[in-house]
C-alpha cells in the first residue's frame, strides 16, 4: 500500500516537472516525463504514451553530437490468430 502511494507521488512529481515530450515527425505532444541518461541507457519516468528513442537523423554525420528524439511506438499490425483460425479445445468435437 505504501509501494504504490510513494510511486504514484513519484510519478506525479515526475509528470509536474519533467519535460515536454513531442513526437518527432509529427510534432504532437506525447506527455510530460523525466529523461535521465544512466549507466548507458535512457530512463523515462512519467510518460504515459509508448515512445520509442531514436537519433535524430542528421545533414552531416557528426557522432560526438547526437540529438535524441522520440517516435509514438506504432501499434502491432498483425492479427490476432487465436480468435480466427484456432477454436478452443472444449469446442472441438471428435466426428
Amino acid at each position: 500500500m505504501i509501494r504504490k502511494l510513494i510511486r504514484a507521488v513519484g510519478l506525479k512529481i515526475a509528470q509536474t516537472i519533467g519535460t515536454q515530450i513531442k513526437d518527432f515527425p509529427s510534432g504532437r505532444p506525447l506527455g510530460r516525463a523525466l529523461v535521465i541518461p544512466w549507466r548507458g541507457k535512457i530512463h523515462v519516468i512519467g510518460l504515459k504514451a509508448a515512445a520509442r528513442p531514436m537519433f535524430q537523423p542528421q545533414k552531416r554525420l557528426t557522432y560526438w553530437k547526437q540529438e535524441i528524439v522520440f517516435i509514438e511506438h506504432p501499434l502491432p499490425d498483425f492479427p490476432n490468430i487465436r480468435m480466427i483460425e484456432r477454436q478452443s479445445p472444449g469446442k472441438i468435437t471428435d466426428d
